[in-house]
């Protein structure tokens, strides 16, 4: 009995020892002996260049951290994502959308109100705290973890009343400072107005986009 349990012992360690070297065999032979070159392969399979007419107007940055649970009955919490992250996004206002007319002893701008755009959702890897032993995390669920966070994030930013708020404000001061600019070097600024208009029945739809 004893003489079995020891050729168990050892077969057991055999394949223990067998894994480790599949494992890290590779990684630990280049460690101790060079791994020769490394080979770089860069492809590239498409380029898409648009012309933009946008004038970015206000930018929002925001620190968080999301955290991300998954229960199972009887067993409670199973997977749990602890993930740090900066969040990015921008305001703009299409100028192609602009009309300007001149009016009696002014200058009036319409256009529609800024429209968010460019989210960017930046996570701190090295923070991210992963409890999943019960249930592992796959690499394409964390990575729609985060592309829900980044959407669920540019929805509530992008909807906020006061951002907006304060969108708008900027886009008034800058085309205000710009025209009356233009003007006072032109010799036409003394006693003319900049009026700027929101007006969002100038803003292309999605079909017009596509068209112009």
């Amino acid at each position: 009995m004893f003489r079995f349990l020891k050729r168990l012992i050892g077969f057991a360690a055999c394949i223990v020892a067998a894994l480790a070297l599949v494992r890290f065999g590779p990684a630990l032979w280049v460690e101790v002996f060079g791994g020769g070159n490394t080979q770089w392969i860069s492809e590239r399979f498409s380029e898409t260049l648009r012309e933009k007419n946008e004038l970015v107007v206000y930018e929002v940055e925001v620190t968080g951290q999301e955290t991300v649970s998954q229960d199972a009955w009887l067993l409670g919490t199973v997977q749990k994502v602890e993930m740090p992250y900066t969040f990015q996004m921008s305001f703009t206002v299409d100028l192609s959308c602009a009309s300007v007319s001149a009016l009696d002893g002014a200058v009036e701008v319409r256009l529609p109100a800024p429209s968010p755009a460019y989210p960017k959702l930046t996570v701190n890897e090295d923070e991210v705290k992963k409890t999943d032993w019960l249930y592992p995390l796959t690499p394409e669920r964390y990575a729609q973890i985060k592309q829900e966070t980044e959407a669920r994030l540019f929805a509530q930013y992008g909807e906020n009343e006061e951002y907006r708020a304060n969108a708008w404000n900027v886009t008034v001061h800058n085309l205000e400072s710009l025209f009356q600019s233009v003007l006072e070097q032109s010799g036409w600024g003394s006693g003319c107005d900049i009026v700027v208009v929101h007006d969002d029945s100038l803003r292309l739809d999605d079909t017009q986009a596509n068209v112009a």
